[in-house]
């Protein structure tokens, strides 16, 4: 599911400009029994991330589990630029369909919940904040 993007903004800090970071949100319901599938999946080391990982842009994301609700989770992933995010699921198609279908079998709903300039974010070297070696 792709998110309509504005143009990236940009503003001042001091004298410098700045171009913000994309954070993309989604909510997911989780089916009764799938949580350890669903976070090994969207986790650092999960298939979703190591596909998002292959774009220049993908700057990393995070996701949170309700404490009230075990079953919901949000989905939070950073992007530089959001063209390049566009373009990274329209090239990599078939593997984003791909595990769409192998996620149907853990989660009851997914629900973009917006498209948010992520604002006072750490500087950062190499194309990630973090970078995991895979285990």
């Amino acid at each position: 599911m792709s998110l309509a993007a504005p143009p990236a903004p940009q503003y001042s800090r001091g004298a410098e400009e700045v171009r913000s970071v994309i954070a993309l949100v989604w909510q997911f319901e989780v089916q009764e029994g799938q949580n350890d599938a669903f976070e090994s999946f969207y986790g650092a080391d999960g298939a979703w991330t190591a596909l998002s990982r292959r774009s220049r842009s993908f700057l990393g994301s995070s996701f949170l589990q309700d404490l009230a609700r075990p079953e919901r989770y949000l989905l939070v992933e950073y992007w530089s630029e959001m063209v390049v995010y566009e373009r990274h699921h329209a090239d990599f198609e078939d593997e984003v369909k791909e595990l769409e279908q192998q996620r149907e079998a853990i989660v009851t709903s997914v629900r973009p919940l917006g498209l948010f300039n992520a604002l006072d974010t750490p500087e950062r070297a190499g194309p990630t904040w973090s970078q995991r070696t895979g285990h």
